[in-house]
């Protein structure tokens, strides 16, 4: 078994004497003034629109002149005598076992694209993976699915029992990532009337799946991971993508672009696995929406975990 570690909030709490009444500690607050959006009160103090609209029970990005907004979540507090009971909000590791490596035993009619497109994974890793130097297979032959590499979980994070390998792993997929970048010919910062008219629908269908769960696989309203949120939002506009992992999205199917317009893609690397592993869609000022751990959101590029894997704005190339 494989020990992965995921993100989660716990409390820290502290207590004496006897309990007395319960109160709620006031959150910082941010009085609105004259120009202000959502968009920017959420960069002034480092945080996310969805998560300013979740603090204040907002049901639309319109707010008023002297409004009153909650800008950090909100500690609970218990007054006792004498002292507090105070929760306040933490951030810790919990270790989750999962197989390192799943088997698939190939049948008759079987071959290597077959299987990638099944598991949702590259032709390249699986020959990798299984240290195959030709497309031959033969049935009944046992091949090596990565599950960690067929996952696309934002929050997680690698782990390996031969670290060196790890290592080696991570500085092979950089160099695959600076190599595919590199002979790509970067797309222009504009599109054509017709693709913004696209983008602009396809970001309000996505804003309007906020808060849907997470499900690995998921390409429906029920759940989503991050490649079938994109999947999904674009077919339902009319941009045809065929199911595909991230990486295969990057790898296959989209070009580098010089500026980003709303409605572009942007790629991670190293979110649980050294090579791309996840992918969302820009949304302009530095805001992207996604699938993560904890459903569809809205987060900040520039927010530390994300800045340190940024790979690169892209764009399909079947668009202009």
């Amino acid at each position: 078994m494989n020990i992965k570690w995921k993100v989660m909030l716990t409390g820290i709490v502290f207590s004496t004497a006897v309990l007395v009444a319960p109160t709620v500690e006031a959150a910082p607050s941010y009085s609105v003034k004259k120009g202000d959006t959502l968009t920017k009160i959420a960069k002034a103090h480092n945080t996310t629109i969805n998560h300013l609209k979740q603090w204040n029970k907002l049901s639309e990005d319109r707010i008023y002149i002297a409004q009153k907004l909650v800008v950090t979540p909100i500690k609970n507090t218990v007054t006792t005598s004498g002292t507090s009971k105070v929760t306040a909000i933490s951030v810790v590791e919990e270790k989750v076992e999962v197989p390192q490596k799943s088997f698939h035993t190939v049948v008759k009619g079987d071959n290597l694209t077959k299987i990638a497109k099944k598991y949702n994974i590259s032709v390249g890793n699986l020959k990798q993976w299984n240290q195959l130097n030709s497309d031959a297979i033969k049935v009944g032959q046992k091949l090596a699915i990565e599950v960690a590499a067929n996952k696309d979980l934002a929050v997680e994070a690698p782990t390996a029992t031969n670290v060196e390998a790890v290592i080696n792993f991570k500085q092979t997929a950089d160099e695959a990532i600076e190599k595919q970048l590199s002979r790509e010919v970067a797309l222009p910062s504009t599109v054509s009337h017709h693709t913004e008219a696209l983008y602009t629908q396809a970001i309000a269908i996505a804003n309007g799946t906020l808060g849907t769960p997470y499900k690995y696989g998921g390409t429906t309203i029920e759940g989503f991971d991050c490649s079938g949120f994109v999947n999904f939002v674009f077919n339902s506009v009319g941009i045809p993508m065929d199911r595909k992992s991230s990486l295969m999205y990057f790898e296959q199917d989209t070009s580098k672009v010089v500026q980003p317009v709303p409605g572009d893609l942007v790629f991670f690397k190293n979110t649980f696995i050294p090579t791309i592993s996840h992918m969302g869609i820009y949304l302009g000022n530095d805001e992207f929406i996604h699938a993560g751990s904890k459903g569809i959101t809205i987060s900040n590029i520039n927010e530390k975990y994300w800045s340190e894997r940024f790979v690169a704005y892209k764009r399909l190339n079947n668009l202009k």
